[in-house]
This record gives C-alpha cells, sequence and structure tokens, in this order.
C-alpha cells in the first residue's frame, strides 16, 4: 500500500509532510506535491502534517479522488523529489477550501515549451489592449480563436494566473502566473483559461 496526495493539495503545495517523509518520497510539481508509490513505505507520519487533509491511504480515498494514485505515480517519474519545506503558495489561504479545483493542477507543461513559438525576425509593437481582468475580458478570448496571420500576440499576466491552451491538437498548454508573458503566434489557434482572480493585458506586434 502506499499514500496518495489528493485534490486538496492543488494551488497550495503546503510543504509540511515533507519534513517527516522518512524516505524521500515526495515530488514537487508547480502547484501540487505527489507521493511516489514505490518509495512510500506507508509510515502515516505526512497524515496528521498537511494543513488541507490532502493525504490519505490508498485504499481510504474519499469519493472523488478517483485517479489520484496513478497520477500521483506518473508525476512522481517526472518531478524532482523535494526534501525541505518551502512557502506555501502564494495564494494558498484563499485556495485551501475551494472545491472541486483539479482542472487547476499545473502538471508542468512551461518546461515544453517550444523554442518555435517565438517570432524568427525583429518585431515591433502595433497595438496594445487595456488591461483586462477575468471578469472583462473579451469572452471571445476563452473560445477558440486566432491571431491574423503575419501578426504576433503577446500575452502578458499581472496578477493572478491563466492557462494558455494551443487548440491545434497538440494539447500543448502553459500556465502563466504573475509577470509571466508568452508569444502567440500568427493564425494559430488558441484560448485562454482563468485560474480564478487574474490581471492581464495583449500587445500585437509584427
Amino acid at each position: 500500500m502506499t499514500h496518495v496526495v489528493t485534490e486538496s493539495c492543488i494551488q497550495c503545495k503546503y510543504t509540511d509532510c515533507v519534513t517527516v517523509c522518512p524516505v524521500d518520497c515526495f515530488h514537487e510539481g508547480p502547484n501540487f506535491l505527489v507521493i511516489d508509490p514505490c518509495e512510500c513505505i506507508d509510515c502515516t507520519l505526512c497524515v496528521a502534517e498537511c494543513p488541507v487533509d490532502a493525504i490519505f491511504r490508498d485504499v481510504d480515498m474519499p469519493d472523488g479522488s478517483e485517479g489520484y494514485l496513478e497520477l500521483n505515480a506518473q508525476l512522481a517519474q517526472i518531478w524532482p523529489v523535494i526534501i525541505q519545506k518551502k512557502a506555501a503558495l502564494p495564494e494558498a489561504e484563499r485556495w485551501r477550501h475551494v472545491m472541486p479545483k483539479r482542472e487547476f493542477l499545473d502538471m508542468g507543461a512551461n518546461d515544453d515549451m517550444d523554442p518555435l513559438l517565438k517570432p524568427q525576425t525583429p518585431m515591433h509593437e502595433q497595438e496594445r489592449t487595456p488591461e483586462f481582468t477575468e471578469a472583462t475580458a473579451p469572452k471571445g478570448l476563452q473560445h477558440n480563436h486566432r491571431v491574423k496571420a503575419g501578426v504576433w500576440g503577446w500575452l502578458t499576466v499581472l496578477e493572478g494566473a491563466l492557462r494558455y491552451c494551443l487548440e491545434d491538437g497538440s494539447g500543448r498548454h502553459w500556465v502563466l502566473r504573475a509577470d509571466d508573458s508568452v508569444w502567440i503566434p500568427p493564425d494559430v489557434p488558441h484560448r485562454v483559461e482563468f485560474m480564478g482572480p487574474t490581471r492581464f493585458y495583449l500587445s500585437f506586434w509584427h
């Protein structure tokens, strides 16, 4: 048997559990921790340390946690081991009672950034939108759309977080947080998903 980190950890990532683990079986992602089931010795020490009650034995997981054992096993193979306590995410307290939040799990797609998704020639900014929030953003941004041929978009997040998703069949996405930016290639279908309160702007270059 093993222990499993479940949904409550997402967007919080308290690491109190790491300090009591005798076998260093925790692995760290951008906004979630997982347990390597091949390393866990089922000692139960981490359970009481979790401030959001996210850790369960694999045979005692609550309803709605189906798939988290497999998810822990999968992500433990690609995320680094964490052996020291770190500060929780900045908005952990706001997220600790939010459920469900599986859709906000960041599996680290930012690390797979495609170098082709950048202009190959010098560009000049031609236009910039006002600053938007998740409430004021044009609804079309959340649906499949494109920047016109010959023009590149530059998406900059000022506060909060959003997910920029390519709709070209590749499944690639990037989670952008405050001070992150990403180029949006011309004529490539994409959309954005807001991950809570967000402030951002777009600019257009050619």
